[in-house]
């Protein structure tokens, strides 16, 4: 296996989940909606700057339009995801929303008539089985919104896969990037400049570091996807939500309950099993 495919891979699911901790973070001071909209506009400028430097070939308008309706979705699924981290357990939230984010292009597959590995349906299986033990692991009403927008994290960056792949496959990878995020962030944005924010609350740092991680996870994984197959790739970069959970473990001392600690292992089986399968 290339050895430059497995360090990006790896190197990608360190970014995303680092991007998602430093996302959390900003969300709990500032909210969800302001998180979103800074680090995406991170995100896109490090983005142009990419496109200024790689001058890629610019795609035709259905791609484009593919690519801005991708946005809209990650942004919908970010903002989820910041939020739901920000009420409950990180680590649980993240591996929700990162299970059943890789099933639902797998289902979307089989709609199509694309044949479904053995291992794939156990990696299903194991991620709908995340919901009966997060349920159990989350009594409060706090906690089961948590996990209700973990799932709507969950749907939103499944919509993003499948949308992004079709930008990607009609134009270039780097293009469909640039209008993915151009779209999250000009609509993130404008949503924060029509409700207003306190800018003293704003932490910085942290929305510039979850925009970089962020952007960062999306270049890596296209350097593995180019280096190995795309199951193995998504395998590897799957295993953020690892990440994350050590994060908030050691930086925030969160701790969770058995039920939950299976959650996270479930979902983490269900991210590898469904991506390795393919």
């Amino acid at each position: 296996m290339p050895t430059i495919g497995i360090g990006a891979g790896l190197l990608g699911a360190l970014s995303f989940g680092a991007g998602d901790f430093a996302g959390a973070i900003a969300s709990r001071r500032a909210g969800a909606l302001v998180a979103v909209a800074g680090a995406h506009v991170v995100g896109l400028l490090a983005l142009v700057v990419a496109v200024l430097v790689v001058r890629p070939p610019v795609p035709d308008i259905g791609a484009i339009a593919i690519g801005l309706v991708a946005g809209l979705a990650g942004a919908a699924g970010l903002a989820a995801l910041y939020r739901g981290m920000s009420l409950g357990s990180m680590g649980l939230v993240t591996s929700i929303s990162g299970a059943g984010s890789l099933t639902l292009p797998l289902l979307a597959g089989v709609a199509l008539g694309a044949t479904v590995a053995p291992l794939q349906l156990v990696g299903v299986a194991s991620a709908a089985a995340v919901a009966a033990a997060a349920g159990g692991a989350s009594r409060d009403e706090i906690g089961r919104r948590s996990l209700g927008l973990a799932g709507l994290a969950a749907v939103s960056f499944g919509a993003w896969y499948v949308l992004l792949d079709l930008a990607a496959r009609g134009g270039d990878p780097l293009w469909a990037l640039v209008f993915n995020r151009a779209a999250s962030a000009g609509v993130a944005a404008l949503v924060v400049a029509i409700r207003g924010f306190d800018r003293q609350a704003v932490p910085w740092r942290m929305i510039v570091a979850a925009g970089i991680f962020d952007v960062g996870g999306n270049a890596l994984y296209v350097v593995a996807r180019e280096q190995m197959a795309l199951g193995l790739a998504a395998a590897l970069i799957g295993l953020y939500p690892i990440v994350t959970m050590l994060l908030a473990r050691y930086r925030l001392g969160e701790h969770l309950p058995r039920l939950g600690q299976l959650g996270v292992a479930l979902a983490v089986l269900g991210i590898v099993l469904i991506s390795a399968g393919g």
